[in-house]
């Protein structure tokens, strides 16, 4: 009897599995990085810059909703952006938050992103496929199958968010976007 019931059980939690995970993966799924100038490239940056991006993807993986604040930054922002790469490493361009026009002209195939506010500054917005730029050297797709592409990204830390300037054009500030909570301000994955 005792075996019999070890079966039934079995069953039972594997039928329960089968209706639970699609319900767990169709919850909004929140991200969060406190961006730095220590993980800027290719140089690390000292600067007084810092500043905080948060996300939540949507539940059916067609939108993420974003919040970017920067403060003390050396000069002005002149663009932002969510970069396809590892840490420590420059990736391409994929999803703009905020771009200064000009001196910044972000693709036509995108709609124009919102200007990016003097510091300190905090912008909303939401993404979605139409907003995705195709990577094509790093086999990042535009439109929907780009923007599953970058959700995916998230979920496994291979995306970044920075802030550029006029004094560092190539990005001030930089962070690995992570699941929320961010549990360092700083990552130190490729020590």
């Amino acid at each position: 009897m005792k075996r019999n019931n070890k079966f039934v059980a079995t069953i039972v939690a594997s039928i329960a599995a089968m209706f639970v995970t699609p319900v767990l993966a169709q919850t909004p799924t929140p991200y969060s990085v406190h961006l730095t100038g220590y993980e800027e490239t290719p140089l690390t940056l000292n600067t007084t810059g810092s500043g905080d991006f948060k996300a939540v993807v949507s539940a059916d993986g067609t939108s993420i909703q974003y919040m970017l604040s920067y403060q003390n930054l050396s000069s002005p922002a002149t663009q932002s952006h969510i970069h396809f790469g590892r840490p420590a490493i420059t990736g391409g361009i994929v999803l703009w938050l905020c771009a200064n026009t000009p001196p910044i002209t972000p693709p036509t195939t995108i709609p124009t992103p919102q200007p990016c506010p003097p510091f300190p500054a905090t912008i909303f917005g939401t993404l979605t496929a139409a907003d995705v730029v195709a990577v094509g050297g790093q086999g990042i797709d535009a439109g929907a199958a780009g923007f599953a592409e970058m959700v995916a990204a998230l979920r496994t830390g291979s995306a970044y968010a920075n802030v550029h300037t006029t004094v560092r054009p190539s990005g001030e500030i930089r962070g690995r976007i992570g699941p929320f909570p961010a549990t360092a301000t700083t990552d130190t994955s490729n020590d």
